[in-house]
């Protein structure tokens, strides 16, 4: 009877796990989106500017980058009268690197357009917020240590088939890195590893201020953010070809 006893309770609590697993990808989202303000709150931003520096092996850049609701977004980066900048305008992408001697934008149309936004973080709206709508499935792939934060691995895998990893902490739920196939052409297809520290909250909504881009060991690019504006006014025009 004792045996009998001990096997049906083996096999709860494996049921039991099992259904917890199934139902906590979505609970661990969830509370990441509490951790950054929380869906009500982010719905609230209408456009986000961002400066801050962009340090590539040690060569910093300034940078800026604007955000504007529905999907636009823009970003710039300068140094002695040269620049590289970035655009879409919720139906076309364009770019342009003066620092390659470009003189003409060069238009972006399709996922091309789309890809850069996602891969630089300026995108408006958290992709985490209503992910289901956005064609996103989170599956929930173990746990892992990174830098020594215990995290939750969790995949996300869009209708498109493209696929990311994210870590999040046990401890707050912040996101600590993001791992996924460079859209970057000049990367190669290269799997990137983004960390993400030094969170501040500004407006009710929160932003890390730290983000290192990494290949294997290589670090690629350290992005330090330094202001942060929320709901200020950008035109539609800036955001066109």
């Amino acid at each position: 009877m004792t045996l009998v006893r001990n096997t049906l309770c083996f096999c709860f609590l494996l049921i039991s796990s099992l259904v917890v697993k199934a139902q906590s990808a979505d609970e661990i989202v969830g509370k990441y989106v509490d951790f950054i303000g929380g869906a009500k709150q982010w719905a609230k931003v209408q456009s986000i500017v961002t400066k801050g520096t962009y340090d590539y092996g040690g060569m910093q850049f300034p940078f800026e980058a604007y955000s504007k609701a529905p999907n636009f977004y823009r970003y710039k980066v300068s140094s002695n009268g040269k620049y590289f900048e970035q655009a879409f305008d919720g139906k076309q992408g364009w770019k342009i690197d003066v620092f390659k001697g470009e003189t003409n934008k060069t238009i972006l149309t399709g996922n091309e357009a789309k890809a850069m936004a996602n891969e630089a973080d300026v995108a408006l709206e958290n992709p985490f917020i209503n992910y289901p709508q956005k064609g996103y499935e989170a599956v929930l792939d173990g746990e892992a240590t990174v830098d020594s934060v215990d995290c939750f691995k969790i995949k996300f895998i869009s209708n498109e088939h493209d696929t990311a990893t994210c870590f999040f902490s046990k401890k707050d739920f912040s996101l600590v890195q993001k791992q996924a196939v460079s859209k970057n052409a000049e990367l190669d297809k290269s799997v990137l590893n983004t960390y993400y520290s030094d969170y501040k909250k500004v407006g009710g909504i929160t932003l890390p201020y730290k983000m290192i881009s990494k290949i294997g060991d290589q670090t690629i690019l350290t992005v330090l953010i330094t202001n942060v504006e929320l709901n200020v006014p950008v035109a539609d025009s800036s955001f066109k070809p």
